[in-house]
């Protein structure tokens, strides 16, 4: 602009700026010319940046989401392409060049940091006690693969983690899974005697008493305490159905078979819940594998009860239905009650403690339902409570019947976790009496009970989260020793299963040829470790994608 044009514009545009001095407009002129433009920030991050350090963050997301490795080449590096072409306008070569999402850099860098996670939990097996989790299955290929999880007290808590997951190339008896874990074992220096318990399931290479894996495992450790899974045992207990009961569950099953076999059957059905309002229009197909599959699924048919048997209703099939329709109400009731204490079971940080609270206070909860049923008091059974005038007593008689079952199943199978001590001072130990307290730990919980720090953190998170805090290990060993069971015992295999479910997750129709044992993807995809980025960037020289 001219120098008067200039001068004007000063004038009318910018009044409060004209009698300004000289000194003041080259500072703007400064500071504009040295602002932090997106190109510049760009040229920057890419003249700074490490190219493995830099993504090795985003191919540990791919792991942990157990995606695809080609996922980088085929959705990231296009969607970086577009931020930065459309949302940033500026021309995307000089990042995604520099970018190691290929394929292969991918799966090479998600087997060193698998290998790095691995190390670092040898490290911390090596030198503190842990609990054993373990089991195996068969892959799709008929290949059998057994899996193991560790749970110890590390620096921040309580910390799970899959130890292996290896392939028993002969058999899958209990002298070959021992000889599995007793070889990773040696070849990791990991010793056997810091293993304090072990939970499996109750197959018979497993508890078995002479040639299971427990046996061999006892022999080698003789003070590690075997833990059967307890939802497995509830599974069983709620598997023992008989007379009437049985014969109901078995016509709800053939009728959802019916109903669900083919397409010609399902969709009339479905256009019927359409036409009478349902809520719902689809079955739950009944899967004996399936802890919560009998709760579900007579939960689901129950509610669509009137069109199920308007559908059936000129059939054989619907005419049983209706003569057992107070059984399978029953059934529906009580499978849902075994179906919440399933689910309080299950879970990441479930402990012996927990599980024998639940346990304990369902089977107190069985007596009540009995004496109430006999009583015609329905008001846990609302299922049954629809149909309260039609009920005989001698429906009623099969139902406590089988309620006084399952009550004396339950104290069978869990003899052993109803029997288990739990001192008060565990408990809450800042209102236990000390002086009734075993006399080589009264002086312990005496110091306990007057540690202020120790006080507080148990106001903030309760028994779990004052137990698990290291101080509280180091500073009462004692204490610790005895309590230790309770906090790092397995009482689940739940870990493990769900480690099969992400299994199959990642051996999908595309990724069939993945070797589970030799890549890194299931235990980066499982671990809350986190793999050291800037070591393994330092072992690598900067390369491109492509």
């Amino acid at each position: 602009m001219r120098p008067c044009k200039v001068k004007k514009h000063l004038e009318t545009a910018h009044k409060d700026k004209k009698e300004k001095p000289l000194v003041f407009f080259k500072n703007l002129r400064d500071e504009f010319q040295g602002r932090m433009a997106v190109n510049s920030i760009f040229t920057q991050k890419v003249a700074k940046i490490d190219r493995n350090a830099g993504f090795l963050q985003d191919i540990n997301l791919i792991a942990k989401a157990a995606k695809p490795q080609t996922i980088g080449e085929s959705l990231i590096m296009p969607a970086v392409v577009i931020v930065l072409s459309t949302v940033m306008k500026q021309s995307p070569q000089e990042v995604t060049s520099v970018i190691p999402l290929s394929n292969s850099s991918v799966s090479r860098r998600i087997d060193e940091m698998a290998a790095d996670v691995e190390s670092q939990l040898v490290l911390k097996l090596q030198v503190n006690e842990f609990s054993l989790q373990l089991d195996e299955t068969t892959l799709p290929d008929n290949s059998a693969l057994l899996m193991a999880f560790a749970r110890f007290l590390d620096v921040d808590g309580i910390r799970e983690e899959l130890i292996f997951a290896l392939k028993l190339t002969t058999d899958t008896k209990g002298e070959s899974i021992f000889k599995k874990l007793e070889a990773y074992f040696e070849e990791n220096n990991i010793p056997l005697k810091n293993i304090v318990a072990c939970a499996t399931d109750g197959a018979a290479a497993m508890i078995g008493r002479y040639r299971g894996f427990s046996a061999y495992l006892k022999k080698a450790v003789p003070n590690v305490v075997c833990v059967h899974c307890v939802v497995h045992r509830q599974h069983l207990v709620a598997k023992n159905l008989a007379g009437r009961l049985h014969e109901a569950l078995g016509h709800v099953i053939k009728a959802l078979n019916l109903i669900k076999k083919n397409a010609l059957q399902y969709r009339p059905f479905q256009q019927l819940c359409g036409k009478n309002n349902e809520e719902l229009e689809r079955l739950v197909l009944h899967t004996e594998v399936r802890w919560l599959s009998k709760g579900n699924c007579l939960q689901r048919f129950v509610t669509l009860w009137g069109s199920v048997i308007s559908f059936l209703s000129e059939t054989e099939r619907g005419q049983k239905l209706v003569d057992a329709k107070s059984d399978i109400l029953y059934l529906s009731d009580i499978f849902e009650k075994l179906n919440v204490l399933n689910k309080e079971l299950q879970g990441n940080d479930s402990t012996l403690f927990s599980c024998k609270e639940a346990i304990t206070a369902f089977i107190g909860k069985l007596k009540l339902f009995w004496l109430n049923l006999g009583r015609r008091e329905f008001a846990q059974f609302p299922s049954l409570a629809s149909i309260s005038t039609e009920l005989l007593d001698a429906d009623l008689a099969v139902y406590v019947d089988h309620l006084k079952q399952l009550h004396n199943d339950m104290e069978t199978r869990f003899s052993d976790l109803l029997q288990m001590t739990v001192p008060d001072w565990f408990v809450d130990p800042f209102i236990a009496d000390a002086s009734e307290v075993d006399v080589t730990l009264q002086e312990s919980v005496i110091e306990l009970q007057n540690d202020t720090t120790a006080r507080a953190r148990f106001k903030r998170g309760g028994r779990h989260k004052l137990w698990i805090n290291q101080d509280v290990y180091e500073k009462y060993p004692l204490l610790w020793k005895e309590v230790k069971l309770l906090l790092l015992a397995f009482p689940t295999s739940y870990l493990v299963e769900t480690g099969f479910s992400r299994v199959m997750h990642l051996l999908s129709k595309t990724r069939n040829r993945l070797d589970i044992e030799k890549r890194g993807d299931l235990r980066l995809s499982l671990t809350s470790l986190e793999p050291n980025i800037d070591k393994l960037a330092a072992l690598h020289q900067s390369q491109g994608s492509h």
